[in-house]
Protein backbone atom coordinates (compact mmCIF):
# COMPACT_ATOMS: atom_id res chain seq x y z
CA UNK A 1 0.00 0.00 0.00
CA UNK A 2 1.11 3.37 -1.24
CA UNK A 3 1.87 5.78 2.02
CA UNK A 4 -0.86 8.09 0.83
CA UNK A 5 -3.34 5.48 1.36
CA UNK A 6 -1.72 4.12 4.65
CA UNK A 7 -1.63 8.21 5.77
CA UNK A 8 -5.64 8.47 4.54
CA UNK A 9 -6.44 5.64 6.14
CA UNK A 10 -5.15 6.85 9.35
CA UNK A 11 -6.78 9.89 9.47
CA UNK A 12 -10.02 8.35 8.07
CA UNK A 13 -10.26 5.64 11.48
CA UNK A 14 -9.60 8.43 13.71
CA UNK A 15 -12.58 10.67 12.28
CA UNK A 16 -10.52 13.50 9.83
CA UNK A 17 -12.03 14.86 6.76
CA UNK A 18 -15.26 14.65 7.73
CA UNK A 19 -17.77 16.54 5.09
CA UNK A 20 -18.75 20.51 5.61
CA UNK A 21 -20.58 20.65 2.92
CA UNK A 22 -22.86 24.10 1.39
CA UNK A 23 -24.42 26.04 3.52
CA UNK A 24 -27.37 28.58 2.34
CA UNK A 25 -25.27 31.29 0.09
CA UNK A 26 -21.82 30.84 -1.17
CA UNK A 27 -19.47 33.12 -2.47
CA UNK A 28 -16.19 32.66 -5.27
CA UNK A 29 -13.00 34.02 -3.59
CA UNK A 30 -10.26 34.02 -5.84
CA UNK A 31 -7.46 34.23 -4.67
CA UNK A 32 -4.19 36.21 -6.17
CA UNK A 33 -4.52 34.98 -9.64
CA UNK A 34 -2.61 37.89 -10.77
CA UNK A 35 0.25 38.56 -13.32
CA UNK A 36 3.18 38.79 -10.85
CA UNK A 37 1.62 34.76 -9.79
CA UNK A 38 0.35 33.39 -12.91
CA UNK A 39 3.44 34.53 -15.34
CA UNK A 40 5.69 31.71 -15.04
CA UNK A 41 8.38 34.28 -16.03
CA UNK A 42 8.13 36.16 -13.14
CA UNK A 43 9.89 35.47 -9.87
CA UNK A 44 6.75 35.03 -8.09
CA UNK A 45 5.06 33.12 -11.24
CA UNK A 46 4.40 29.53 -12.29
CA UNK A 47 2.30 28.79 -15.24
CA UNK A 48 -1.51 28.31 -13.93
CA UNK A 49 -3.27 28.48 -17.81
CA UNK A 50 -5.47 24.92 -16.59
CA UNK A 51 -5.93 26.68 -13.06
CA UNK A 52 -7.20 29.52 -15.14
CA UNK A 53 -9.73 27.36 -17.39
CA UNK A 54 -11.23 26.15 -14.54
CA UNK A 55 -11.52 28.98 -12.62
CA UNK A 56 -13.28 30.76 -15.48
CA UNK A 57 -16.22 28.08 -15.26
CA UNK A 58 -16.92 28.59 -12.15
CA UNK A 59 -17.17 32.55 -12.56
CA UNK A 60 -19.19 31.63 -15.69
CA UNK A 61 -21.53 29.38 -13.35
CA UNK A 62 -21.39 32.50 -9.87
CA UNK A 63 -21.85 35.30 -12.78
CA UNK A 64 -24.89 32.83 -14.29
CA UNK A 65 -26.29 32.78 -10.69
CA UNK A 66 -25.90 36.72 -9.54
CA UNK A 67 -23.57 35.00 -6.58
CA UNK A 68 -20.70 37.34 -5.23
CA UNK A 69 -17.23 37.04 -6.58
CA UNK A 70 -14.48 38.85 -4.94
CA UNK A 71 -11.01 38.87 -6.23
CA UNK A 72 -7.43 39.29 -4.55
CA UNK A 73 -4.48 40.85 -5.09
CA UNK A 74 -1.21 41.27 -2.67
CA UNK A 75 0.00 45.17 -3.83
CA UNK A 76 2.64 47.38 -1.59
CA UNK A 77 2.77 51.17 -2.09
CA UNK A 78 5.47 51.83 0.34
CA UNK A 79 9.43 52.50 -1.51
CA UNK A 80 11.06 50.01 1.04
CA UNK A 81 8.01 47.86 1.38
CA UNK A 82 7.34 48.52 5.09
CA UNK A 83 3.56 47.38 4.26
CA UNK A 84 4.69 43.84 4.01
CA UNK A 85 5.90 43.56 7.54
CA UNK A 86 8.85 40.50 8.20
CA UNK A 87 7.02 38.36 5.24
CA UNK A 88 9.66 40.66 2.59
CA UNK A 89 13.03 39.45 4.68
CA UNK A 90 11.13 35.57 4.23
CA UNK A 91 10.48 35.89 0.11
CA UNK A 92 11.90 38.78 -1.73
CA UNK A 93 9.84 38.18 -4.46
CA UNK A 94 7.40 40.19 -2.90
CA UNK A 95 9.33 43.30 -3.68
CA UNK A 96 7.58 42.89 -7.40
CA UNK A 97 4.43 43.28 -6.24
CA UNK A 98 4.43 46.99 -5.92
CA UNK A 99 0.88 49.07 -6.96
CA UNK A 100 1.02 50.45 -10.15
CA UNK A 101 2.62 47.33 -11.92
CA UNK A 102 1.21 45.09 -14.18
CA UNK A 103 2.34 42.54 -11.71
CA UNK A 104 -0.40 43.28 -9.41
CA UNK A 105 -3.25 42.87 -11.58
CA UNK A 106 -5.64 40.55 -12.27
CA UNK A 107 -4.86 38.10 -15.03
CA UNK A 108 -6.44 39.26 -17.85
CA UNK A 109 -7.20 35.81 -19.13
CA UNK A 110 -9.65 35.81 -16.14
CA UNK A 111 -13.49 36.94 -16.41
CA UNK A 112 -13.60 39.45 -14.22
CA UNK A 113 -17.37 40.50 -14.24
CA UNK A 114 -19.19 44.68 -13.76
CA UNK A 115 -20.31 43.13 -10.49
CA UNK A 116 -17.14 41.41 -8.93
CA UNK A 117 -15.25 42.90 -6.09
CA UNK A 118 -11.21 43.21 -5.83
CA UNK A 119 -9.63 43.19 -2.40
CA UNK A 120 -6.04 44.70 -1.98
CA UNK A 121 -4.31 42.43 0.93
CA UNK A 122 -0.02 42.65 2.40
CA UNK A 123 -0.63 39.08 3.53
CA UNK A 124 -1.68 35.48 3.21
CA UNK A 125 -5.17 35.13 4.50
CA UNK A 126 -7.75 37.28 2.87
CA UNK A 127 -9.42 37.90 6.14
CA UNK A 128 -6.03 39.24 7.11
CA UNK A 129 -6.12 43.31 7.46
CA UNK A 130 -8.74 43.66 5.15
CA UNK A 131 -12.52 44.11 5.17
CA UNK A 132 -13.60 40.89 3.83
CA UNK A 133 -15.92 39.55 7.03
CA UNK A 134 -17.67 42.82 6.52
CA UNK A 135 -18.57 41.76 2.94
CA UNK A 136 -19.12 38.17 3.32
CA UNK A 137 -21.88 38.88 6.10
CA UNK A 138 -23.43 42.09 4.26
CA UNK A 139 -24.35 39.60 1.66
CA UNK A 140 -25.44 36.95 3.89
CA UNK A 141 -22.87 34.61 2.50
CA UNK A 142 -21.58 30.94 4.82
CA UNK A 143 -19.94 29.46 2.33
CA UNK A 144 -16.51 30.28 0.48
CA UNK A 145 -15.94 28.46 -2.61
CA UNK A 146 -12.06 29.12 -2.85
CA UNK A 147 -9.57 28.86 -5.91
CA UNK A 148 -6.48 31.01 -7.09
CA UNK A 149 -3.05 30.67 -5.80
CA UNK A 150 -0.80 29.90 -3.98
CA UNK A 151 -2.15 26.66 -3.04
CA UNK A 152 0.40 25.85 0.39
CA UNK A 153 0.08 30.32 0.69
CA UNK A 154 -2.99 32.30 0.49
CA UNK A 155 -5.40 29.82 -0.95
CA UNK A 156 -4.54 27.35 2.74
CA UNK A 157 -4.54 30.57 4.86
CA UNK A 158 -7.83 32.03 3.47
CA UNK A 159 -9.60 28.76 3.96
CA UNK A 160 -8.15 27.78 7.17
CA UNK A 161 -9.23 31.57 8.74
CA UNK A 162 -13.07 30.57 6.84
CA UNK A 163 -13.30 27.82 9.11
CA UNK A 164 -11.58 30.07 12.23
CA UNK A 165 -14.47 32.75 11.68
CA UNK A 166 -17.03 30.14 10.98
CA UNK A 167 -17.74 30.00 7.23
CA UNK A 168 -17.85 27.12 4.98
CA UNK A 169 -14.40 26.49 2.96
CA UNK A 170 -14.76 24.40 -0.07
CA UNK A 171 -11.19 24.28 -1.90
CA UNK A 172 -11.64 23.87 -5.73
CA UNK A 173 -8.88 20.93 -6.27
CA UNK A 174 -8.24 21.62 -9.86
CA UNK A 175 -8.49 25.39 -9.95
CA UNK A 176 -5.95 25.99 -7.08
CA UNK A 177 -2.35 25.89 -8.07
CA UNK A 178 1.28 26.24 -6.52
CA UNK A 179 4.91 26.43 -7.56
CA UNK A 180 5.78 23.12 -6.17
CA UNK A 181 3.51 20.11 -6.87
CA UNK A 182 4.55 18.68 -3.98
CA UNK A 183 3.25 21.67 -1.83
CA UNK A 184 0.64 21.77 -3.52
CA UNK A 185 -0.74 17.76 -2.82
CA UNK A 186 0.54 18.17 0.49
CA UNK A 187 -1.51 21.13 1.35
CA UNK A 188 -4.78 19.90 -0.38
CA UNK A 189 -4.32 16.99 1.77
CA UNK A 190 -4.27 18.47 5.02
CA UNK A 191 -6.81 21.27 3.89
CA UNK A 192 -9.02 18.03 3.05
CA UNK A 193 -8.50 16.02 6.46
CA UNK A 194 -8.43 19.13 8.91
CA UNK A 195 -10.05 22.27 7.16
CA UNK A 196 -12.21 22.54 4.46
CA UNK A 197 -13.75 20.47 1.59
CA UNK A 198 -11.72 19.50 -0.76
CA UNK A 199 -13.55 18.90 -4.59
CA UNK A 200 -13.11 19.46 -8.23
CA UNK A 201 -14.39 21.98 -10.54
CA UNK A 202 -17.27 19.74 -11.85
CA UNK A 203 -18.19 18.25 -8.83
CA UNK A 204 -18.43 22.14 -7.39
CA UNK A 205 -20.52 23.64 -10.34
CA UNK A 206 -22.93 20.63 -9.76
CA UNK A 207 -23.16 21.56 -6.79
CA UNK A 208 -23.97 25.38 -6.62
CA UNK A 209 -26.11 24.50 -9.97
CA UNK A 210 -28.40 22.29 -7.73
CA UNK A 211 -28.52 24.01 -4.77
CA UNK A 212 -28.85 27.56 -5.91
CA UNK A 213 -30.34 27.59 -9.30
CA UNK A 214 -32.93 28.84 -8.53
CA UNK A 215 -31.39 31.11 -6.42
CA UNK A 216 -32.40 35.18 -6.66
CA UNK A 217 -30.35 37.15 -4.80
CA UNK A 218 -31.75 40.22 -3.39
CA UNK A 219 -29.41 41.58 -1.22
CA UNK A 220 -27.05 42.65 -4.19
Amino acid sequence: MAQSEVDLAFFKDRGFGKLLGFGNKPCLIVADMITGFTDATMPMGSDLTSQISKVNRLLDTMHALDLPVIFTTISYDDDKLADSGLWYQKMEGLKTLKVGTTAVNVDSRLDFGTGDSLITKKYASSFFGTDLISRLNSNHVDTLIIVGCTTCGCVRATAVDALQYGYRPIVVEDAVGDRSLASHEQSLFDLEQKYADVLKTDKVIEAVLTKYGQYINVNK
